[in-house]
């Protein structure tokens, strides 16, 4: 297999078609799942590069031409619904260049929706779920000029007549520490990459998930790794982040994790490992308010960790209750209480227009973001995704059309899902509304003051609050 050649591809799209007039404050993150699959390749003898378009500003035109002049056993790339109209023609001007590749796409999108994938695109073959053991599979069948596909499962691909098949899924991997370290030797350099302006100390950073699947039933989150929750040891975490800071320099770790504090005692334990070892690496991570043990955040805090991001969502019970979260509002309000003593900074994630939403409940959810002090209250629209309850039920609470894929990005300002007792414009009005009144006040100075222990972040404040002013404050923004 060593001369079989595997190319990883994320897609190229810009921070402005990301996140729209909230570029300057955006992030750059690595795709640290094409360095997972690659890693597992190469484990395996498989030569394997990783192009990420999207930080190196290649646009479609230079990557075929990138392509067409080396020899490509397989490419793969990496597609999420933001994102998917882009990988859709990428393939196609692959295939047009090079009749002959085989194209094969993963990630959340495709898994959510092979079919239709399989049937509106150029691509041979669709991997679901996770795509280590899949891809593997495929590339060795593929090196030995093999065309039957029927027996690698979690696969979806066109057989000779055009016909889409979709094989069984393929269980999702027991024991992550068999797998290898994330590749990102394959990376460019990774100064390129950075994360939102307010939501790191130092470079360079890079992205570490320490676990898979998530145990929680929230209607709006896909789960391309399932609802069982997989998780990596506290000593596999604790040799990686070594390894990223004696290796490549590392000096800032964000866990992308959907549910990092959700075995409490293996936090403790990374805890305590990054502290043996003497690691100086400051980190991010994310919460749910559904903590036993709320001293796990003054550990952190003695671990280097300095941010933690909680999921809130709404400040109405009614509402927690139908999107599925199973917090109360009293266990949000003591777990962001704790957060906040051990001396962390507080992002708080809330969502404006959930199913059944109404102007009361929005005005209940911006009283609760001034009530739990977060520094950083962040208010997103709801949006339905392939793969979540919502994305089925949605048209029973509001307006929504599925087919507006290339809308479902951070910077929208044209809401996909309008619950029902709203216009588009009500929506976007009370979003402007939350964000004015959780930022305008001076107790929210007085913490962002607080915060400042540098004069890099004091400048990163003073961009951050001049562009808030210019179009927060805005009424038509």
């Amino acid at each position: 297999m060593s001369k079989f050649k595997v190319y990883l591809i994320n897609p190229p799209m810009t921070v402005e078609e990301i996140y729209g007039k909230y570029s300057r404050l955006a992030s750059f993150q690595p795709p640290i799942g094409l360095c997972a699959l690659a890693a597992y390749l190469r484990k395996n003898n498989c030569s394997v590069e990783i192009i990420d378009a999207a930080v190196l500003n290649l646009s479609l035109e230079e990557i075929v031409f990138l392509l067409s002049k080396n020899e490509a056993g397989l490419i793969g790339i990496y597609a999420n619904t933001a994102n998917f109209h882009v990988a859709k023609e990428l393939a196609g001007r692959i295939k047009t260049v090079m009749p002959k590749a085989w194209l094969v796409v993963g990630g959340p999108h495709s898994t959510f929706l092979p079919q239709e994938v399989m049937m509106t695109t150029a691509f041979d073959f669709c991997v679901l779920d996770e795509g280590e053991e899949t891809l593997l599979e495929l590339a060795c069948h593929l090196s030995q000029a093999s065309c039957d596909f029927s027996s690698i499962l979690g696969l979806s691909y066109k057989d000779s007549q055009g016909k889409v098949c979709l094989n069984p899924r393929r269980p999702f991997i027991q024991d992550l520490d068999s797998l290898p370290f994330p590749a990102i030797d394959l990376l460019p350099d990774l100064r390129k990459y950075k994360l939102y302006l307010l939501h790191y100390k130092r470079l360079p950073y890079m992205t570490v998930v320490s676990t898979r699947g998530c145990p929680y039933r929230c209607v709006f989150c896909n789960t391309p790794f399932g609802k069982t929750l997989r998780a990596h040891s506290a000593e596999y975490v604790v040799d990686y982040m070594e390894f990223l800071s004696t290796r490549f320099g590392v000096k800032e770790i964000c866990f992308s994790d959907d549910a990092f504090t959700a075995v409490e005692s293996r936090v403790f334990d990374i805890c305590e490992g990054i502290q043996k070892r003497n690691i100086d690496c400051s980190w991010y991570a994310n919460t749910h308010a559904n903590i036993k043990d709320r001293t796990i955040f003054k550990a952190m805090k003695k671990a280097g960790c300095w941010i933690v991001a909680a999921g809130v969502e709404s400040g109405d019970s009614g509402i927690l209750k139908r999107i599925g979260k199973s917090s109360t509002l009293n266990a949000i309000r003591e777990t962001c209480d704790a957060i906040i003593k051990a001396r962390l900074v507080l992002k708080a994630f809330f969502i404006i227009g959930s199913p059944g939403e109404t102007f009361d409940t929005i005005d209940k959810t911006i009283k609760f973001s001034q009530k739990i002090k977060a520094h950083y209250p962040v208010f997103s629209l709801m949006t339905p995704y392939p793969g979540t309850q919502l994305w089925e039920e949605a048209e029973k609470f509001g307006s929504f059309d599925k087919k507006q894929f290339r809308k479902l990005i951070i910077s929208t300002a044209d809401p996909v899902f309008v619950p029902f007792g709203f216009t588009k414009k009500e929506l976007l009005d009370k979003q402007k509304e939350a964000f004015r009144k959780a930022y305008l006040n001076f107790p929210m100075i007085v913490r962002q003051i607080l915060t400042i222990d540098s004069f890099s972040e004091l400048l990163k404040k003073i961009k951050a609050c001049l562009f808030f002013l210019k179009n927060c404050l805005k009424r038509e923004l």
